[in-house]
């Protein structure tokens, strides 16, 4: 794992786009690139670019997918060296390596061993819940709204009311989202917001200067999102090492990621920025 300045985009390895986990630093926030094969450490403003490579990179992917639960060292294996065999050992540098990069080489809370079953990775260090959808893998379950009791297709009241219940729970599920996100980046953002149609987007950046060109750059992207937009939604764009972040908030609280290089920006299909959307 080395510090890079900057990683290629490769093609989408996992249905998470970009996942935040909190380090055994103080105040230092990891963003989890699967398909960049990479982490950015975002301490006081500082952005730190790591290459996670290959292994290490589905080695952590694979630990994510299940926070909480014990995955086994021959999964591991097999999920991080699918294409070759490799003893003990390389399994025991990566996770070594994964711990120092997190903060997490002495205290070992994040990445925790269990004694002949395997490792896990500590839920209470994640910002907020891992099934952020990919660009080229949205979850179905996103778009699935959770089935609604019995008795409230026979009493139109009760119906009513916990309909007006899930509204607020919505709402507050984009507040928490929102909140939390804006938690785990530098305390000296600059933002913008302004609505597009049936859009709200909301620019971040550190810099007023820089924040006033993302939206500038952007304008083509919005206007874009604005026609294919079907029903309203919140959006938070931001612009990262080279990439374009785009956040897409959900009303059941969940969120879905895009990540585009700055060359990238005007030539992503429809059909992506469409799954994206709500």
């Amino acid at each position: 794992m080395n510090t890079s300045p900057e990683t290629p985009l490769a093609e989408p390895e996992s249905n998470i786009a970009c996942l935040i986990i909190r380090t055994g630093r103080s105040d230092c926030y990891a963003h989890f690139y699967p398909a960049l094969y990479q982490l950015t450490l975002v301490k006081s403003g500082i952005e730190e670019k790591i290459d996670l490579g290959y292994s290490g990179s589905r080695l952590l992917e694979r630990l994510l997918q299940e926070p909480g639960e014990v995955v086994s060292r021959e999964e591991l294996m097999s999920h991080a060296w699918a294409d070759r065999v490799v003893g003990q050992g390389s399994l025991n540098q990566q996770i070594y390596t994964l711990r120092q990069v997190l903060g997490d080489e002495k205290s070992r809370e994040i990445i925790q061993t269990l004694p002949r079953r395997g490792y896990l990775l500590n839920p209470n260090y994640l910002v907020y819940p891992p099934n952020i959808d990919d660009i080229g893998a949205v979850s179905e379950t996103l778009d699935t709204p959770a089935p609604q009791p019995a008795f409230l297709r026979r009493h139109s009241r009760q119906r009513a009311s916990w309909l007006m219940l899930l509204s607020l729970f919505s709402v507050i599920g984009i507040a928490l989202f929102t909140a939390l996100y804006t938690i785990s980046q530098p305390d000296d953002l600059h933002s913008s917001e302004m609505n597009l149609g049936s859009l709200h987007v909301r620019y971040i950046d550190q810099d007023p200067q820089r924040l006033q060109q993302l939206i500038l750059q952007t304008h083509g992207l919005t206007s874009r999102l604005t026609v294919l937009a079907s029903k309203p939604a919140n959006l938070v764009l931001s612009l990262r090492g080279g990439f374009y972040e785009l956040l897409c908030l959900q009303a059941n609280g969940g969120a879905r990621s895009l990540m585009l290089h700055e060359s990238q920006l005007n030539q992503v299909a429809d059909a992506q920025l469409s799954r994206c959307l709500p």
